[in-house]
């Protein structure tokens, strides 16, 4: 999903610094979000940069006529892909005031402290970090063939499932604490070669059986990599301080109703292909689905370890 961030910083009475950010999403394309003061406020001396090829920064200086803190933000233009705009402002002598816009609240005001969003917010929020990032949906539909592949039992589906959720909920924790930090294009990377990996997983031979120790280990090391990207993907966005346990912990409920619902979505899919006596399509749907895994998930690998590089 493309991330906008704005952020407001008033150096003398009605002038300051800003900074525009806005990150390519997921069909190619930069947001097209805008935004604008109210009472209206002078822009100079914008330039715009490109950074890695997915992020398009503008820096500049707004002017106003009063003071920052008697003026109200509008924002625009946002999409299914580009759904907010995080505003951070700091005027002069005031407090400083974070926000996020949306398409329910299109406004904010630049003199008082306006909260990033109602704990419960965050539920959604986590199922759209799911569900919208494709690496991760991949990875979880991985998982899912790898398992109807050895034809193993249910305790031992809900058992790697719970490693993953063990693993990518430490992470994302630990991330959102500040007690760990790490590379943003590494952990890219790394996610994209666990897929990767499950690819090769399901087109390799071997005897149906239980997972090996090794592969239980695996599974919960990819499970630390994929809580490190959901912790990326929300630090622009970030968790607000005076309801952070509450927050995180809905974030991370909705990650894992994401992954419930496209277990089930593939479950059913597949017992419908079984049910009405169409195992030749069963097949070439896991076949078709493992196909698109390993080229997306080699595209990525590449494209990651350059930009990495």
């Amino acid at each position: 999903m493309g991330t906008s961030a704005l952020v407001l910083h008033e150096e003398s009475q009605g002038y300051g610094q800003l900074v525009f950010k806005r990150t390519v999403s997921a069909d190619g394309k930069v947001p097209p979000i805008d935004f604008k003061f109210e009472p209206r406020c002078e822009l100079r001396n914008i330039n715009t940069e490109w950074e890695d090829n997915a992020e398009v920064i503008q820096r500049g200086q707004f002017h106003c006529n009063s003071a920052l803190k008697n003026h109200r933000l509008q924002a625009n233009g946002f999409t299914r892909l580009a759904p907010d705009l995080i505003v951070l402002a700091t005027p002069l002598n005031g407090s400083r005031v974070q926000s996020v816009l949306t398409p329910k609240q299109t406004e904010a005001s630049l003199g008082s402290q306006t909260p990033t969003a109602a704990p419960l917010e965050y539920l959604g929020i986590g199922i759209e970090h799911i569900v919208f990032g494709w690496d991760h949906v991949l990875f979880v539909a991985g998982l899912y063939l790898l398992w109807k592949k050895r034809r193993q039992r249910l305790r031992q589906l809900i058992g790697q499932f719970t490693l993953f959720t063990v693993g990518h909920s430490l992470t994302l924790a630990l991330l959102v604490l500040g007690l760990i930090a790490v590379p943003t294009r590494a952990i890219e990377a790394w996610i994209a070669l666990s897929v990767l990996w499950l690819a090769w997983e399901l087109i390799r031979k071997e005897v149906p059986g239980k997972s090996s120790w090794a592969h239980l280990v695996l599974i919960g090391a990819f499970g630390l990599l994929h809580g490190s990207g959901f912790a990326l993907s929300m630090e622009q966005r970030g968790f607000p301080e005076d309801a952070l346990l509450s927050t995180l912990l809905l974030f991370n409920l909705g990650i894992e109703i994401g992954q419930l619902w496209i277990v089930t979505l593939l479950a059913t899919t597949f017992a419908f292909l079984e049910k009405t006596h169409l195992p030749t399509w069963s097949r070439l749907a896991q076949h078709t689905l493992t196909l698109c895994m390993g080229g997306a998930a080699l595209y990525w690998t590449v494209e990651r370890i350059y930009s990495y590089v």
